[in-house]
C-alpha cells in the first residue's frame, strides 16, 4: 500500500552532514576538471577513498544499481539510503547531468556506458557488489525499433552478467512486453513471444541470466510503473504525471482504449527490490516472476482516475482512441494489446500487498502535496 514517507528524499538532503556535502561536490560532473578523464571504475575508487579518508565506516553490504537516474532508480535509491544507511550504494547512470548533483550525498554516482564492455567489467570488479539491481535499459519500444543493434547492446549487456562476482545475487527488471498480448492474463508458465525489439532484448537477457545464475537471480516482469514525482530531477515522470499535466492544462488528449496493462505502484516495486537486496536470492526465491498490480486497466481508465482525483472534466479532456484503428504509419512499433498478468506467485514469495489504481492516484497526489501531481 501507499507509504506517506516514501518520497521523503528531501529529509535526506536536509539532514546531510558537512561531509555529505563534500562528497556531493566531489561527485558533481565537471566540479573538478581533472577528473573528466577518469574511467567509471577509477571514479568509483576515488569516491570510496574520499569516504575512507573522512573516517566513514566500511559498509556491511554493497549494492550496485544500474539505471539509477531513471524514474524507478531514483525512488529506489532514496528508499535504500533512508532504510539501510550502512549500505554502500554504487549508482551507475547514463547521461543525466543533474543526477550526481541530486544524489551524490547518499550514493557513489558513476556515469557508465553499458555498451562499453571493458568499462562495465572494470567497474563491477572494483565495486565488488553483494547485490546487483539491474534497472538500466532503453525502455522506449519506438527507440528500440529505430536502432535495434544499440537496443540489444544496452538491454542485453553481456559484460555485466559475465562480471558478476561468484557470491553476488542479481535482480533484473524485465518487462510485461515479453508477452504477445493475445492470451491474457499471463502467468509465468505462459509462453513468452515478444512482438517488438524491446521485449525481445529483455527476454534475451532473462534467458541468459537464468542459464548463467539459475540459483541466485530473479527476473521481474514489470508492468507500466505509476507513482509520484521523482525525488531528484528526471527526464521523464510516470504516466500519472503526464495525465495530470495534460488535464490541469485543460488540453484535450487522446488516450488508448484498447491496450490493457496490470499497472504497478512504484512503491510496491521498491519494497520488493529492497527486500531482495536485504535477504538475497536463494534457490527457493530465484526465477522469473510477473510484477503487476491487481487490476487490468487501459490508459483511458488511468486518465479517468487522475481526472476524478483532481476534479477535472474527463468527458471534455479525455478522448478514447483505439490504437488498432490508427493507420500503420501512426503505429511505428508493434505493441501487444493486452499484457495484463497474474502476479500471485510474486506476492506469495514476498508477502507484499499490491496497490490498487485508486490508491496509486491518491498516493501520488498526496506525495506531491497537492494535485496536479
Amino acid at each position: 500500500g501507499f507509504d506517506p514517507l516514501f518520497c521523503s528524499f528531501c529529509l535526506l538532503s536536509l539532514s546531510a552532514t558537512v561531509d555529505d556535502v563534500s562528497r556531493l561536490t566531489l561527485c558533481m560532473p565537471g566540479s573538478l576538471e581533472g577528473l573528466r578523464a577518469l574511467s567509471p571504475a577509477e571514479e568509483y575508487l576515488r569516491i570510496v577513498a574520499s569516504a575512507a579518508a573522512r573516517g566513514l565506516a566500511p559498509p556491511d553490504k554493497t549494492v550496485l544499481i544500474t539505471g539509477a537516474s531513471g524514474y524507478l532508480g531514483q525512488h529506489l535509491i532514496a528508499h535504500l539510503a533512508r532504510t539501510f544507511p550502512t549500505w554502500r550504494l554504487a549508482a551507475a547512470y547514463g547521461g543525466l547531468d543533474t543526477f550526481a548533483e541530486d544524489f551524490g550525498a547518499v550514493c557513489a554516482c558513476v556515469q557508465l556506458d553499458l555498451t562499453d564492455g571493458a568499462a562495465v567489467t572494470a567497474l563491477v570488479s572494483e565495486v565488488k557488489p553483494d547485490v546487483v539491481l539491474h534497472l538500466a535499459a532503453i525502455s522506449s519500444p519506438a527507440v528500440c525499433e529505430r536502432d535495434p543493434a544499440r537496443a540489444r547492446a544496452v538491454n542485453e549487456c553481456p559484460a555485466l552478467l559475465a562480471a558478476v562476482p561468484a557470491h553476488a545475487c542479481f535482480v533484473f527488471l524485465s518487462t510485461d512486453q515479453v508477452y504477445d498480448g493475445l492470451a491474457a492474463p499471463y502467468t509465468e508458465t505462459s509462453a513468452a513471444d515478444p512482438v517488438n525489439v524491446y521485449g525481445q532484448s529483455k527476454l534475451s537477457l532473462e534467458r541468459a541470466l537464468t542459464a548463467a545464475l539459475p540459483s541466485r537471480s530473479v527476473c521481474l516482469r514489470s508492468s507500466l510503473i505509476l507513482g509520484p514525482p521523482t525525488p531528484g530531477r528526471c527526464r521523464k515522470g510516470s504516466f500519472l504525471q503526464f495525465c495530470a499535466e495534460r488535464l490541469s492544462a485543460g488540453t484535450a488528449t487522446d488516450f488508448f482504449s484498447d491496450e490493457v496493462r496490470s499497472v504497478v505502484w512504484v512503491g510496491d516495486i521498491v519494497s520488493i527490490l529492497a527486500s531482495l537486496a536485504r535477504d538475497g536470492v536463494s534457490p527457493q526465491s530465484a526465477g522469473v516472476f510477473n510484477m503487476g498490480g491487481p487490476e487490468r486497466v487501459t490508459r483511458v481508465e488511468v486518465a479517468e482516475a487522475v481526472a476524478a482525483q483532481g476534479g477535472y472534466d474527463a468527458p471534455q479532456l479525455i478522448r478514447p482512441v483505439a490504437r488498432s484503428s490508427l493507420p500503420p504509419a501512426a503505429r511505428a512499433v508493434a505493441s501487444p494489446p493486452d499484457i495484463s498478468m497474474d502476479s500471485t506467485k510474486l506476492r506469495s514469495l514476498t508477502g507484499h500487498p499490491a496497490t490498487r489504481l485508486a490508491e496509486m492516484v491518491a498516493g501520488a497526489a498526496a506525495a506531491a502535496g497537492a494535485s496536479p501531481f
